[in-house]
């Protein structure tokens, strides 16, 4: 029977992290397709900042409709309609001709972005077992990463032929799956007894949990973690819950300011700038990035709730500076070398291995556990809300500022930013690794009681 239910729990989280394919691929396919898009849609630089910008613009928007929504409407509605949001994108995509159109549609396709980042790491820390929280929540950021490998291996199939609204296509895959896989979830019992339906939340723990000893256990920190806050997005910033909420807000903007997310859409244009003049091997080196991101990121999770957050995100941070400031000095010193291609592939590599065991996987964690039922999901879309704003800031800057500082200089402003990542972490994030969602919200109480 145990064995039974365990496999239900691996079922349900890797069915609902499909979401992480539609957020990786989407994140990934735009680096090979802006090889093509000019052919069909001539742009500026400008407007090829705006292009991939505008997933992530999409994002804030998604973000911030996604937390009221999945506290009214629940957490399996708002998974549906992130789905839809995707289906929607991705049609519009094949229909683009002019700029304007493609904008639009990148733009939608960000709002979905927004949506399912929201909803799966929420869906997902409220239905699985506290001592298994950390591997199954990662799930989500290793099918994101298994999303980035497909985009670059699909946009490497299509390179020859340069079919670009191909390359998007594909991702009608997942988006249908998981819109039909939510129909056979069950709802957050965390939701459920937060809108006083405490039978059906009673009904579904009996399901998904190994004995009558861990239900009761659940419902009972359920009911005192909603007795001792009250849902409000003002609850937020209250005196009780200021110092997690800035904890997970200053993660989720520090995770973007490592430069990742510009790193992996423009990683062939970082490629092809560096040395490497092919489009074929370009794209070649992008797909062997992408692979390393996802090899690293199983790796992660098998670690996540052995050894803890903070060791593998201060590990994976510390990595994350060396490697930028030794893609700086690459850039600065040797720019014009024959070998300054191959380093900066090399770099980009320790740069991906490093982000993948630490801050990839720990940030999903840190923005699902640090805030309260309650407000979980108007806490988890704040997070969500400055983390797309960070990204779509520096993605439109991106190759302005490579333009203006120098490519060396844009790396060691990443290395800058890392190093307040570093900081944040060492100082402020608590170790929550096999703690309940109710007793990390408990150990925050006290320390502001105590302070």
């Amino acid at each position: 029977m145990k064995k039974t239910k365990n496999t239900l729990i691996v079922w349900i989280a890797g069915l609902v992290s499909i979401g992480g394919i539609l957020y990786g691929y989407d994140m990934g396919v735009i680096s090979g397709a802006l090889l093509f898009i000019q052919n069909s849609i001539p742009m500026t630089d400008t407007q090829i900042g705006f292009i991939v910008g505008a997933v992530l613009g999409g994002g804030l928007f998604g973000t911030l409709i996604a937390g009221p929504i999945g506290d009214r409407y629940g957490r399996r509605f708002l998974i549906a309609l992130s789905s839809i949001i995707f289906l929607l994108g991705v049609t519009l995509i094949q229909f683009a001709g002019t700029f304007v159109t493609l904008l639009l549609a990148r733009f939608l396709l960000g709002i979905g972005v927004g949506v399912v980042a929201v909803s799966v790491p929420l869906y997902v820390s409220e239905i699985v077992p506290s001592k298994d929280r950390g591997k199954y929540v990662t799930f989500f950021q290793l099918l994101l990463t298994f999303g980035i490998v497909l985009s670059y291996f699909v946009d490497l199939i299509f390179t020859p032929s340069g079919e670009w609204r191909a390359m998007f296509a594909v991702l009608l895959i997942p988006a249908t799956i998981l819109l039909l896989g939510v129909f056979f979830l069950p709802e957050s019992p965390r939701w459920l007894m937060a809108n006083k339906q405490e039978e059906k939340a009673h009904a579904i723990l009996q399901k998904i949990r190994s004995n009558p000893t861990e239900v009761a256990e659940d419902m009972q920190s359920i009911k005192q973690g909603l007795t001792a806050v009250q849902g409000s997005w003002r609850q937020l910033f209250s005196q009780k819950l200021l110092f997690p909420s800035l904890i997970a807000i200053s993660v989720a903007i520090f995770n973007q300011l490592t430069g990742i997310n510009s790193f992996l859409q423009y990683a062939p244009l970082i490629l092809k700038n560096a040395g490497i003049s092919s489009n074929l091997v370009t794209m070649i080196g992008s797909a062997g990035i992408g692979m390393l991101n996802f090899l690293f990121t199983i790796i992660a999770i098998t670690l996540i709730d052995s050894l803890g957050r903070r060791p593998l995100l201060l590990t994976g941070v510390t990595g994350v500076i060396l490697s930028e400031i030794f893609l700086g000095a690459v850039n600065f010193f040797v720019p014009n070398s024959p070998f300054a291609g191959i380093l900066s592939l090399l770099g980009l590599l320790f740069f991906i291995m490093s982000f993948a065991i630490g801050p990839g996987v720990v940030v999903w964690l840190v923005i699902s556990e640090l805030f309260p039922t309650q407000i979980r999901g108007a806490g988890i879309a704040v997070c969500l809300f400055f983390n797309s704003l960070a990204s779509t800031i520096l993605a439109v800057m991106f190759l302005p500022l490579v333009k203006h500082l120098g490519v060396g200089q844009t790396y060691w402003l990443f290395a800058f930013f890392s190093c307040g990542y570093f900081l944040v972490t060492y100082f402020l994030l608590p170790e929550t690794k096999e703690k309940s969602l109710e007793e990390i919200q408990h150990f925050f109480f006290e320390k502001n009681a105590a302070s």
